[in-house]
């Protein structure tokens, strides 16, 4: 019996040696020197677009002032009033009201 489980157990370690060979990773190591390789095209585009970034936002604060002004819309002024017919519309309140709230809706 003794015998038996010795002998078990010393063809489980000769399996685990076997599969523990690493003297063949070299397709490993080519796969990791091709993602380092990789990752460095990437570090150096990455870097080529913080220039390019920083050149553009330098360009930006270099134009004059002056196109922000035309490009604004002119400021809505807060006193206008607007006199807007009701016609035969339904009016609830007086009709000589200081202020008129219209409700409008189109049912199609």
């Amino acid at each position: 019996m003794k015998i038996k489980l010795f002998q078990i157990l010393m063809c489980g370690v000769a399996a685990f040696c076997i599969s523990c060979d690493t003297s063949n990773n070299t397709a490993l190591e080519q796969k990791l020197n091709e993602i380092g390789d990789n990752q460095k095209v990437l570090l150096k585009k990455i870097e080529n677009m913080d220039k390019s970034i920083a050149n553009l936002t330098l360009a930006v604060k270099s134009k004059p002032a002056d196109n922000k002004k035309q490009q604004q819309p002119p400021q809505a002024d807060p006193n206008k009033v607007y006199n807007i017919e009701i016609g035969d519309s339904y009016i609830h309140g007086a009709k000589d009201a200081k202020v008129t709230i219209i409700e409008w809706m189109d049912f199609q």
